[in-house]
């Protein structure tokens, strides 16, 4: 077989490498590429060489190796030290910057991209200019400036549909998604990464370059609600190999957990958490915190809260990245305060006040980022995430705040994320109640976040809301079906004479609630708690709440 003219064995192996990277095989052409450079005599070649390290630095990074792709762009980099502008310079800088950017050195990589602009632009490297100014727009973006990063980033496609570069035009789509993201501008990620997905279709770059806009897509998807599509779309891209499978596994994990899938959820999560390279790590951990919390396995939530914060100490040291660490903020407090809720049924102050010392070094950060100048701190999805755990604040502080959580269901419902505005609208109807306030307003409440969670199949929290509403004894439909009702048999409760709240009470009592702890759980007073276990013991013909309970473990109420 003869070689192609003017090419030789470096050149074939870079070529072979470039075609295995967009099947999704990133390892691999890593792997081509060291066998090409190791053909080549970097000291007579270095600009050659230090094009093809930038390259490799590039598929180390995707394949996870975070350390091995900085190692090989600051080799590409000292090889050209020295030399004068040129187009190859300013793509070894722009590959630099974007690693640095995905691996949240955001200061770091600023400086290189606009090098990288002013270098390709010195020598008309028009190429190489829409490279530079794509990685300079994501730089931007992290850095707080979305709107020009918008800019820059669509003004790169132009340039990169001029010179028919379709992996940078590709690029283009990634970035203007995620600044859009951080703008809260949903409807428009959606509109971009649909785009952008097709568009890599149409170019052949569906599982290389293409895949990272899918997984944008994937998580918009999720976000916004739609979730028969996310779940369609993360199945059918998971069939096949591609760059960035661990955020559609996460994406998948995340959606089934929140249906009360959990086993599969899990066996999603634990996948992503498995194939995320390290500067992806947190947001597996953040799927498995929450799966845990949703499953009542609140050791295992600990260990994954304790993992994500780690992480983000390690990223971001500083909290000059708060899009990164804000969602585990609001996780973080939710763990403690239902540590402390639940302590308290049980009359466990001890156990109160370690949930509160566990939580405090969240507090601190959330307090330091109030008065931060950090540029995202404004970003609407950051303040969603800090108005969450401002509200998951005052419920570990014992008396959970309906106006804070009013706000936080505000900031989610402008984003267009309804998961997440219904738990907040449960969670401001369970406050209304627990303080006594106006019953209507924590029906109409409830009934919102009933309505959604119907709607997207959300089994947990469409739990959680019938059962508050059953303390509450709110309804959740605007008209009840008495039909279904009359034709429900009896249950044993109802056989012994107990009615519906008698039953709820006979319960708490078998898990050896005082008359206050009830009153706390039904949204009731203390007095008419009482009344409650009297009327209830009668009925009974028992003389004392020990054998009350006895007949209520017989009866199966204390499962319900």
């Amino acid at each position: 077989m003869r070689r192609p003219a003017g090419l030789d064995q470096v050149d074939l192996l870079a070529r072979n490498a470039e075609a295995t990277a967009f099947a999704g095989a990133a390892e691999s052409a890593a792997e081509l590429l060291e066998d090409a450079l190791g053909r080549l005599d970097l000291a007579a070649e270095p600009v050659r060489a230090a094009v093809l390290l930038a390259r490799l630095g590039d598929h180390r990074r995707v394949a996870g190796d975070e350390a091995g792709a900085l190692a090989a762009f600051e080799q590409a980099e000292r090889l050209l030290t020295g030399m004068p502008p040129s187009a190859e310079r300013a793509r070894v800088l722009a590959a630099h910057a974007y690693a640095l950017d995905i691996g949240m050195w955001p200061e770091e990589a600023i400086g290189r991209s606009e090098e990288a602009v002013a270098c390709a632009r010195a020598v008309g490297a028009r190429l190489e200019e829409a490279r530079a100014l794509r990685v300079l727009a994501s730089d931007l973006a992290v850095l707080g400036q979305a709107d020009r990063a918008i800019t820059l980033a669509l003004e790169a496609r132009v340039i990169a549909e001029e010179v028919d570069d379709a992996e940078t035009v590709i690029g283009t789509y990634q970035a203007v998604t995620f600044a859009l993201k951080l703008v809260g501008r949903q409807h428009d990620v959606l509109e971009e990464a649909r785009q952008g997905f097709q568009r890599a279709r149409t170019l052949g770059l569906e599982r290389a370059t293409g895949s990272f806009v899918a997984n944008n897509l994937a998580i918009s998807l999720l976000d916004t609600g739609r979730w028969t599509e996310c779940e369609r779309l993360t199945r059918e891209l998971l069939a096949g190999d591609r760059w960035g499978v661990f955020n559609l596994h996460n994406a998948l994990g995340t959606l089934l957990s929140r249906r009360g899938e959990f086993i599969a959820a899990r066996e999603q999560l634990q996948l992503a958490l498995r194939l995320s390279p390290p500067f992806f790590g947190d947001w597996a951990w953040l799927g498995l915190a929450e799966l845990a919390l949703w499953e009542g396995r609140h050791d295992e939530a600990a260990a994954a809260v304790a993992q994500g914060l780690r992480w983000c100490t390690e990223r971001d040291p500083e909290g000059t990245l708060p899009d990164v660490s804000s969602p585990w903020y609001s996780l973080a407090l939710r763990l403690e305060a239902d540590r402390a809720e639940q302590a308290a049924a049980r009359q466990a102050p001890g156990e109160v006040a370690e949930a509160r010392r566990r939580a405090a070094p969240v507090l601190v950060a959330m307090d330091r980022l109030a008065t931060t100048q950090a540029p995202q701190a404004h970003y609407p999805p950051v303040v969603a995430h800090l108005q969450a755990a401002h509200a998951e604040r005052s419920r570990l502080e014992g008396r959970s705040d309906p106006e804070r959580w009013e706000a936080a269901a505000a900031a989610w419902e402008q984003l267009e994320h309804p998961f997440d505005a219904a738990y907040a609208r449960f969670r401001q109807a369970e406050a209304l109640l627990a303080e006594r306030g106006s019953r209507l307003q924590a029906e109409q409440v409830l009934r919102i976040a009933y309505g959604t969670a119907v709607a997207l199949g959300a089994g947990p929290l469409r739990r959680e809301v019938q059962l508050l509403a059953q303390r509450g004894r709110l309804d959740l439909q605007e008209q009840a079906d008495t039909t279904a009702a009359a034709e429900t048999p009896p249950t044993p409760a109802a056989s012994l004479g107990l009615t519906r709240r008698e039953s709820e009470v006979l319960a708490l009592v078998a898990e050896g609630r005082t008359n206050r702890q009830i009153g706390q759980a039904l949204f009731i007073t203390e007095k008419t708690a009482s009344l409650h276990v009297s009327h209830i013991l009668g009925k009974l013909g028992v003389a004392g709440r020990g054998e009350a309970a006895a007949i209520a473990h017989r009866l199966g109420l204390d499962k319900q």
